[in-house]
C-alpha cells in the first residue's frame, strides 16, 4: 500500500490526530491535577496532624506552669525521635525570630511568613501555606502553631516540608503520562491510517466508476472487494442502479428515436408519394379524392405526433399551464365518444359510455386537456383491441372528485410492464405505431388537475385505466 497524505486522507488524519491530541491532553491534565492534589493533600494532612498533636500536648492546661523554652526543647526532642523526619521544625519567639531549629541551633533569623504572623497574632484559623523560602529559595509547605503560657502567646512552632521531592514525583508522573501519550498517539495514527484507507479505497472505486459513467461506459462493474458493506456500500449500489437505469434510458431513447423516425417516415412517404401521383395528367377523379384524403389523414397524424412531442417538451420544463373553465363532463365524454366512434366501427369494435351518477354537475378544469386525455386513452384502446371487442367509458362523480374509467377487451399489458407504460418513451410493442408519449403526457395532465391515474391489466384479457380529477381545480 502506497501512503500519500493529500486530499481526504490528509483531512481524516488531521482531524483524528487533533481529536486524539485533545483527548490525551485532557486526560494528562486531569491526571496531573489529581496526582498533584493527592500529594499536596497528603502533605497537608501530615502537617495538620502535627498541629493537632501540638495543641493537644503542648497547649494543655497541665502544662500551664511550664516555660516556653522548656516546651520548645521538648518539641524538638520529640520531633527528632519521631518517624516523620521529613518535617522541619522551627521554634520562633513572639517577635518572629528563630529561637531553635530542628538541629538545635539558634540561627536568630527573622521569620516573617504569613503563617508565622497569623500564629503570633493568635488567629484561630490555622492553615497550611505554600511558598518559597526566603533564604534558600526552596519551595515548601508550612504551618505555624502558637505556644501559649497562661493563654498568652509566647512563641510559635513552625512545621515545614520541602516540596522538592514531591514535585519531582509529580514530574515523573507527567513524564510517564507523556510517554504513554506518545505511544497511544503513534498507535492511534496507525489505526487512523487504516480507517482512512477503509473510507478512501471505496471512494476511489466510486470515483473511477463515476468517471467511466461520465465517458458513457454504463456496462462497467465495481470491484466488490474494495466496497464495504455500509453507507458507502449503499452509495455504490445506488451508483450501479443509476448506471443500469441510464442504460435502460439510453436503450429506450434509441428505441424511441427509431420509432419516431419510422412514425415520421411513414406519413411523409405517403404524402410525398401521393403528391407526385396527383401531378399526373391522366389521374381519375376517384384517385384524386382518395389521394387527397390520404394526404389529409397523414398530415393529421403528423400534427398529432408533433403536438405530443411539444407537450412532452412543455411538461419536461413545467411550462404547461391549465386554462380553467366550466366543463360539463357529460357533454365532454359524449363528444369524444362520438368523435371516435367511426374509428371503432372501422375495426368492428363496440364503443359505449355509461354515467354511474345520474346527477352529474359541471366541474372547473381545462376542457381541452381533459379531451386530449380521453381521446388518447380511447384511441389506445381502439389500437390494441382486436376486432369484435368492446370499449366502455364509465363516468362517476363524488363530492370533490370526478372519476373516469376506460375499459377494453384488448391485448392487455404484461404484469411486469404495467408500471412502465406511463413512463416517457415506453412502448410494450415498438412495432405498433405511436410515440410512447401519450400515457406519460396524460398522466402529467391528470396530476395537474389534482388527480391520479391507475392502470389494471391482464395479458390477452383487457385493460382498465382509471383517472380522477378535482371538481374545482381553481383551488389548486
Amino acid at each position: 500500500m502506497v501512503l500519500h497524505f493529500g486530499g481526504l486522507r490528509k483531512k481524516v488524519l488531521k482531524n483524528f490526530i487533533i481529536i486524539i491530541l485533545l483527548v490525551l491532553l485532557s486526560f494528562e491534565v486531569i491526571l496531573t491535577f489529581f496526582a498533584t492534589r493527592y500529594y499536596y493533600t497528603s502533605t497537608k494532612q501530615t502537617l495538620m496532624s502535627q498541629v493537632s498533636y501540638t495543641n493537644a500536648v503542648y497547649n494543655s492546661i497541665n502544662l500551664s506552669n511550664t516555660g516556653f523554652i522548656d516546651r520548645a526543647e521538648s518539641i524538638i526532642e520529640n520531633q527528632n525521635y519521631s518517624n516523620n523526619n521529613k518535617i522541619a521544625v522551627n521554634i520562633i519567639d513572639k517577635s518572629g525570630y528563630v529561637v531553635i531549629d530542628q538541629y538545635g541551633f539558634k540561627p536568630n533569623k527573622k521569620m516573617d511568613y504569613i503563617d508565622v504572623k497569623r500564629a503570633i497574632q493568635n488567629i484561630e484559623d490555622i492553615n497550611t501555606y505554600t511558598y518559597r523560602e526566603k533564604y534558600t529559595g526552596e519551595k515548601v509547605m508550612s504551618v505555624s502553631v502558637p505556644i501559649k503560657e497562661n493563654g498568652i502567646v509566647e512563641g510559635v512552632v513552625r512545621y515545614s516540608v520541602s516540596l522538592k521531592n514531591i514535585d519531582g514525583e509529580i514530574l515523573k508522573i507527567i513524564a510517564y503520562l507523556l510517554l504513554i501519550g506518545v505511544l497511544i498517539l503513534i498507535f492511534s495514527i496507525g489505526l487512523s491510517l487504516k480507517f482512512a484507507d477503509s473510507i478512501i479505497e471505496p471512494l476511489t472505486e466510486l470515483k473511477i466508476f463515476s468517471n467511466m459513467l461520465a465517458k458513457g461506459n454504463y456496462n462497467i462493474k465495481m470491484n466488490k472487494e474494495r466496497i464495504s458493506d455500509d453507507e458507502i456500500g449503499d452509495l455504490a449500489k445506488t451508483f450501479e442502479n443509476m448506471a443500469t437505469e441510464i442504460q435502460k434510458s439510453e436503450k429506450l431513447k434509441d428505441e424511441f428515436i427509431s420509432s419516431i423516425s419510422h412514425e415520421l417516415r411513414t406519413p411523409l412517404t405517403s404524402i410525398n408519394g401521393w403528391s407526385e401521383t396527383l401531378q399526373f395528367d391522366n389521374i381519375s377523379k376517384e384517385e384524386l379524392s382518395m389521394g387527397l384524403n390520404i394526404i389529409q389523414d397523414e398530415t393529421h397524424r403528423l400534427i398529432k405526433l408533433v403536438e405530443e412531442l411539444l407537450d412532452f417538451s412543455r411538461l419536461s420544463s413545467d411550462r404547461i399551464k391549465l386554462n380553467i373553465e366550466e366543463v360539463s363532463i357529460e357533454n365532454l365524454v359524449i363528444s369524444v365518444v362520438n368523435q371516435l366512434r367511426s374509428m371503432a366501427v372501422n375495426k368492428n369494435l363496440r364503443l359505449s359510455f355509461e354515467f354511474l351518477n345520474q346527477n352529474m354537475s359541471t366541474i372547473y378544469a381545462d376542457k381541452n386537456r381533459l379531451r386530449q386525455v380521453l381521446i388518447n386513452l380511447i384511441q389506445n384502446s381502439i389500437k390494441f383491441t382486436p376486432s369484435e371487442g368492446s370499449i366502455t367509458v364509465l363516468v362517476d362523480q363524488f363530492s370533490t372528485m370526478t372519476k373516469i374509467e376506460v375499459k377494453d377487451t384488448g391485448e392487455g399489458i404484461s404484469e411486469h410492464n404495467i408500471h412502465k407504460v406511463s413512463q416517457k418513451f415506453f412502448q410494450e410493442d415498438f412495432h405498433k405505431s405511436g410515440s410512447g408519449l401519450g400515457l406519460a403526457i396524460s398522466d402529467e395532465i391528470i396530476k395537474l388537475h389534482g388527480g391520479k391515474m391507475e392502470i389494471k391489466s391482464e395479458k390477452n384479457v383487457g385493460t382498465e385505466i382509471t383517472f380522477t380529477v378535482q371538481n374545482d381545480c381553481r383551488k389548486r
